[in-house]
């Protein structure tokens, strides 16, 4: 049974794969100061919830945030007595990175690009929508040529009313129309719209690049959200990255 554990800065992702399928799949808030004790305690809770009694043997883990991952070593090997691969520079992932600093590419986004070209086999785009909003893009035969990063759409809106003096923090939900009756509206707009704005038109020319074809997939936080505005997106998959991490396990095995 494999774990697979993806640490963003907001939401920790982590599943259990048995050889053939998701058993389970979880969210849970990123908490830096968290110990492994504490981490353990509620993951062996969320597992007794699902009735999943059978344990792990292996553990793989991309992160975000470098603090949690001797915290997660140290759950996967001292609660769990898993061996723990930690998707990095030296880890075999099937693709071949064409950056200037490849070290320099997240782990997330490394598996969010295995992912992507596994199921479409061809030139590919992967979208995150976190914290930051990333895009990936994969040409063939299986070459990650290049990121573009803007901040996420709660870190937009959040921006918006920490610079501002008088425009406030607001939901993030999907507006009615772009044509806002009231502040909140108009920023619901500018920020919701604006954002799925941003990710075709990115979209659109990172596609240009790879020579006029590639499909997209959006994955993280707001997909849902955003997708039905996205004309660029393809397909939406909420555990893309997950997936990303089990094709890495197999090839490190």
């Amino acid at each position: 049974m494999l774990m697979a554990v993806d640490i963003g800065n907001t939401l920790i992702t982590l599943g259990l794969h048995d050889g053939l399928s998701w058993r389970a799949r979880f969210r849970i808030r990123t908490v830096v100061d968290k110990t492994a004790d504490e981490y353990a305690t509620l993951i062996l809770a969320l597992l007794r919830g699902r009735g999943l009694e059978e344990k792990p043997t292996r553990m793989v883990l991309a992160s975000a945030v470098p603090p949690l991952i001797p915290v997660f070593r140290e759950l996967g090997e001292e609660w769990f007595g898993l061996e723990v691969l930690v998707v990095g520079p030296g880890v075999r992932t099937g693709l071949a990175i064409r950056t200037d600093n490849p070290a320099e590419v997240g782990p997330d986004l490394v598996a969010n690009a295995v992912a992507a070209y596994a199921r479409f086999q061809g030139n590919c785009i992967a979208v995150d929508f976190g914290t930051a909003t990333s895009l990936v893009a994969v040409a063939e035969p299986g070459i990650l040529v290049g990121v573009a990063l803007a901040p996420g759409l709660r870190t937009g809106a959040e921006a918006l009313a920490e610079r501002t003096a008088q425009l406030p923090r607001v939901p993030i939900s999907l507006p009615s129309s772009a044509l806002g009756k009231n502040t909140v509206q108009a920023i619901q707009a500018g920020v919701v719209f604006g954002h799925a704005a941003l990710v075709d038109g990115l979209i659109r020319r990172m596609r240009t690049e790879l020579g006029g074809k590639a499909n997209a997939v959006a994955t993280g936080e707001w997909a849902p959200l955003l997708s039905p505005l996205l004309s660029e997106v393809e397909a939406v998959d909420p555990w893309l990255t997950l997936e990303g991490l089990r094709l890495i396990s197999l090839r490190n095995n």
